[in-house]
């Protein structure tokens, strides 16, 4: 595509030359190869009759290229100009012959005239040199697209310019490939096995061909391309042309280039461009505009040309980075840190783009990264103090009192060192003000990836969520080679990019390539040429640095910002670098990479190396380097020296949205959650209507019915209408709602319906989206509660994910705490896809590192005969990472309670519409924020009698964390009751459908409604109510699954310590199991029947 225009040609000027033409077009496509590229003979074939065609095209085998070719071309030229002009190639002619012999009638006329004449032999003989001179020689077609009459085949198009486009594009589409990207030079197979000569590369060899020119692919090599190098290199080179079919670069610069162009002087700036210290991937890209916009840069002489002062203030931040690890290396030789050794480039880099940014308008940065490098960064570009950052070292950075934890006081575990993170405010001398956040970060590397984008999401959101504002927070994510290329959850955080209400409007990714993982050679973790070759999937131009040039780390990632502003999609850095010691400073590389680390012992730092190249450019004296280092170390010293006397300040553990939220250790009071009656019946009537011209489904007409019903007559209020009042009226009072998941916004199991479909156009609508005037979220909260105004809600249907969208969600409720954040499973078994989000981040986030968050996980969950896949959301995984003692009870006092403060989360199976309407709206009418669990229902969505009352709602009421027996008739006579059976959720109403059946009078039921944390007091109420009953425990799950294991030891403590009567509960459920259900309808039948049994005997 690079010269489709530059190289259309015109039909042969002369008649007498149509018999000779044919039978050149007869013989072999190799036949019309210059003689200097079949003096080769593993080089017998041409460019076209790969997998991939010099126009960027795929293509099958040779024959079927052929006959796409030419009927896309018949088709198209038969309504243009309907000639020979565009016979630029031996393909084309070829194709057009097969098919002319296949059926004359299926070339457009122009061709089956010419064959006809040729047929007939028309036009005298001629020598074989001129026959071949007379096809490879055809008229112009001008850039206008008119025909340019020569007088002689001699002023016609010389074979340069094909041979020069086909050479250009080799270089853009494969010159990285034998850049200079390895800062040891070694390139071995185990890091570069796809290296021109190594052993991945083999495929790519002609066949014949046993070297390479220099090191370079044989594709890179101009005899590939018809030249001869002994003869061509250096004459100048014949172009007529002068269009470039819209390509810009270097193919431009040629048509307009002065004096003479030389192929030497062709390649010479080709190497230059894509096999210096940067090597650029970007023609995987489909839209020639962004590849344009790539080659107009990288193209460019002056791409990588920076003045002295920039080349200086580079070595000064470099130098920073380098001594920060060799002064750590050196006062703290026996502690892991981590180090960026090897890799200190990338700082600068960074600043420069953070720079860059600022200049363009971004005000918010959002970055994640793994623990490699992390002190580094957070010391020279978060600018975390140092005396904090050495105190760490020392271990005199806390309290010990406030991380120490008792059954009386909460106290933080605190992270290492190199896995917390940090905030800051910068301004320029000129007034820009910025923002940078460094998300903290577990050990499981990539998994914050997604984390960092719904945090950006979330701002960009808060800020006014306009294209402005997307571009205007960037989210920065640095990776590992070896964890880009292998862990999952890349792959489907990336695959948000361009889905509504995830796209944060391009990410910046920097993977500082260490070219090992841990003790892993590149050629056995990835089976791709690059770490970054995953970005090709995504359109992401990739730009590959050596890491001993800070100008080039520099100079990419100040482009790779630019790219997101102007195009709002991904890019990516691969810095190849090195890892100067061992996976921790206290490892030993040499016993897996003797090789490797022989080298890099001998290797200068990049700041020598960089240093080096300054003196002698002249951009910089020796005097000058030796004081910028001196100063350097000096502040280190400083530093140092404060750290000794410093004192911890308070935990600066939230931002400023959330001033006024309360930490665990101070107390919260319980606030009611009801809601004016009128105002429910207003949501809950909204909620059922749409625009008069909007053409619902005709069972959604009857649904929508249903639910203006139930909202005028107030009773009979189902599971779907009570999310949609709590949503309701949480919106207009001023808090945002999102919702997302797979199939949220039908549900899974259509009772939600938040957003429907015209029957015609297929347009969307979100009835609660028009209670009243959307206000944008970057208003004053003020504002938001005005009447006749409400927030926005949001409910989208995610990609097929739960690890990266349960991380978006859970970065997304971090960064405002006004906002409702759901996110629901399609069944709750698929989370556990999502565990370790569950484990590292939402289970123990606030507990390593002080960040709260009201992240709501609906799990659909319930025994139905559905199988072993759909029945369980393992709700015993969560309880047993409850933070709660069993054999304590911490104060239950409402006045005094701060149970769940103290707590990680909460886990709650609720039993009716209206309690779920009160634990949603309790997760925004607190001061304080905890992730809830909802053990959510699927056969009660449509249960008869699990509804409610919109009295049930109504002011003064409140969430009720277990409901007393509700049959007055045995609740009222505790006495007479034998058996009081606690449950929770949907066994519920399978137990009081039997008890009904058996008319049973003597057992009495208490659903736990909120399991955790553990309602010691309730429970304990309980007990002493029905004194005289055996108490038993009943769950649908199997004994070592649900919440049996949990609540047994709590049950027996509350009764024992508050009642003074230890009760020990009877166990009712299904038999041990390593799979949560049967997948037979009898055996879940007899299994049903067992439970039932069970609790009201035989």
């Amino acid at each position: 595509m690079a010269s489709r225009a530059l190289l259309r040609a015109a039909p042969l000027s002369a008649s007498s030359n149509r018999s000779s033409s044919l039978l050149l077009l007869r013989r072999r496509k190799s036949d019309f190869l210059p003689s200097s590229r079949r003096r080769h003979p593993g080089l017998d074939r041409t460019p076209l009759a790969t997998n991939a065609s010099p126009w960027g095209h795929s293509t099958t085998s040779p024959s079927s290229a052929r006959a796409m070719a030419a009927a896309s071309s018949a088709a198209t030229f038969s309504t243009r100009s309907d000639n020979f002009l565009s016979a630029s190639s031996a393909l084309y002619a070829e194709s057009m012959l097969e098919m002319y012999e296949n059926d004359p009638k299926s070339v457009p006329e122009s061709w089956r005239l010419y064959f006809e004449g040729t047929a007939d032999g028309k036009g005298g003989a001629t020598s074989s040199a001129e026959e071949e001179l007379s096809f490879n020689q055809p008229t112009i077609v001008l850039s206008s697209g008119n025909l340019k009459n020569t007088a002689s085949v001699g002023a016609a198009l010389a074979p340069d310019s094909l041979g020069v486009a086909h050479l250009i594009r080799a270089y853009q589409v494969n010159g990285h490939r034998s850049a200079n990207l390895d800062p040891l030079k070694m390139y071995t197979n185990e890091s570069f096995p796809f290296r021109p000569g190594n052993v991945r590369s083999k495929n790519d060899v002609a066949r014949g061909v046993s070297e390479y020119e220099d090191g370079y692919a044989d594709t890179l090599t101009v005899g590939f391309h018809g030249f001869d190098p002994a003869k061509d290199l250096d004459r100048e080179l014949n172009f007529k042309g002068m269009h470039t079919g819209g390509n810009k670069g270097f193919l431009e610069d040629l048509t307009n280039m002065p004096g003479k162009v030389t192929l030497r002087k062709v390649v010479n700036r080709l190497r230059e461009t894509y096999c210096q210290t940067i090597g650029v991937e970007y023609m995987h890209i489909g839209s020639v505009h962004q590849c344009n916009w790539i080659r107009e840069r990288v193209e460019s002489p002056n791409f990588l040309k920076v003045d002295a002062e920039k080349k200086k203030h580079i070595f000064e931040r470099l130098c920073f980075a380098d001594t920060f690890e060799n002064f750590l290396a050196n006062k703290f030789n026996t502690t892991k840190r981590f180090g960026l050794d090897g890799g200190e480039a990338i700082v600068p880099a960074l600043k420069d783009a953070i720079d860059r940014a600022s200049e363009l308008g971004a005000h918010s940065f959002i970055i994640g990264m793994p623990h490699r490098g992390r002190l580094n960064v957070l010391a020279n570009v978060m600018r975390k103090p140092m005396q904090t950052i050495f105190s760490e070292f020392q271990g005199t950075h806390y309290d010990e009192e406030s991380h120490t934890k008792s059954s009386l006081e909460w106290g933080s575990s605190g992270d290492v060192k190199y896995h917390l993170g940090s905030s800051m405010d910068r301004t320029y001398p000129d007034g820009r003000k910025i923002h940078l956040s460094l998300v903290a970060n577990p050990s499981h590397l990539e998994c914050v990836n997604p984390v960092v984008l719904g945090k950006a999401r979330a701002k960009q959101f808060y800020c006014g969520d306009t294209e402005e504002d997307r571009r205007n927070v960037v989210p920065i994510l640095l990776h590992g080679d070896a964890a880009f290329a292998g862990q999952g959850v890349v792959y489907e955080t990336m695959q948000l990019a361009g889905v509504d209400d995830f796209n944060v409007g391009g990410t910046i990714h920097v993977i500082v390539n260490n070219q090992i993982g841990f003790t892993t050679n590149p050629i056995n973790s990835r089976s791709t040429p690059y770490a970054s070759d995953l970005g090709k999937a995504f359109n992401a131009p990739i730009f590959h640095c050596n890491g001993d040039d800070p100008v080039v780390v520099s100079r990419a990632l100040e482009t790779a910002i630019e790219w997101r502003h102007e195009w709002g999609t991904d890019v990516i850095i691969d810095m190849i670098c090195y890892r100067r010691l061992g996976h921790n400073e206290l490892d030993q590389p040499m016993f897996t990479q003797p090789k490797l680390y022989k080298a890099i012992t001998r290797h200068p730092s990049t700041l020598e190396i960089y240093e080096k190249r300054l003196i002698a450019e002249g951009a910089m004296t020796k005097e000058e380097a030796k004081e910028i280092r001196d100063f350097t170390l000096q502040s280190y010293e400083q530093d140092l020296i404060a750290s000794k006397s410093y004192k911890p300040k308070p935990e600066d553990w939230l931002s400023s949205k959330w001033s006024g939220f309360k930490s665990p250790r101070q107390h919260s009071r319980r606030r009611p959650t009801g809601v004016d009656i009128d105002i429910l019946r207003f949501v809950g009537t909204k909620a059922g209507e749409v625009p008069e011209d909007f053409r619902l489904h005709r069972q959604m007409v009857k649904i929508f019915q249903q639910r203006k019903e139930m909202a005028t007559t107030g009773v009979d209020i189902d599971w779907g209408l009570a999310e949609a009042m709590a949503f309701g009226t949480l919106l207009l009072e001023g808090n945002h709602v999102r919702l997302t998941g797979q199939d949220v916004q039908r549900g899974t199991f259509s009772h939600r319906h938040a957003v429907v479909k015209d029957q015609e156009t297929e347009a969307e609508y979100t009835p609660l989206n028009s209670l009243a005037k959307v206000v944008s979220m970057s208003a004053p909260l003020e504002e938001l509660r005005l009447p006749d105004t409400q927030a926005k809600l949001t409910v989208r249907n995610s990609i097929l994910s739960e690890f990266a969208v349960l991380g978006f969600e859970h970065g997304y409720s971090l960064e405002n705490p006004n906002a409702l954040i759901l996110w629901e499973a399609q069944f709750g078994d698929f989370v556990n896809g999502a565990q370790v989000m569950l484990d590292q981040f939402i289970a123990a986030g606030e507990d390593k590192w002080l960040r709260q968050s009201g992240l709501v996980m609906l799990l659909p969950h319930g025994y139905d005969g559905q199988g072993a896949e759909h029945s369980s959301c393992r709700v015993e995984r969560y309880l047993q990472m409850v933070e709660e003692d069993p054999h304590h009870i911490p104060p239950m006092a409402p006045d005094e309670r701060t149970q769940i403060q103290k707590t990680n989360w909460q886990i709650v199976n609720i039993t009716t519409p209206a309690n779920y309407f009160h634990c949603l709206r309790r997760q925004v009418h607190r001061d304080f924020r905890k992730p809830m669990i909802v053990v959510s229902p699927k056969n009660l969505l449509r249960n008869k009698r699990c509804v409610s009352t919109l009295e049930d709602m109504g002011p003064g009421t409140i969430f009720h964390r277990a409901f007393d027996e509700a049959d007055p008739e045995i609740s009222d006579n505790p006495g007479n009751v034998k058996t009081l059976v606690f449950c929770t959720g949907q066994i519920y109403y399978e137990l009081i459908t039997q008890r009904e059946a058996l008319g049973c009078k003597d057992v009495a039921i208490v659903r736990l409604e909120q399991i955790a944390p553990f309602a010691f007091d309730k429970v304990a109420k309980y007990c002493a109510k029905y004194d005289n009953a055996e108490v038993v425990w009943a769950q649908q799950e199997p004994k070592n699954m649900g919440a049996y294991a949990y609540i047994a030891p709590r049950m027996m403590t509350a009764t024992r310590e508050l009642n003074k009567n230890e009760k020990r509960p009877r166990y009712v459920g299904r038999m041990v199991s390593s799979a949560p259900a049967t997948g037979m309808s009898k055996i879940h039948k007899k299994e049903y029947d067992d439970i039932m049994n069970g609790v009201f005997g035989s």
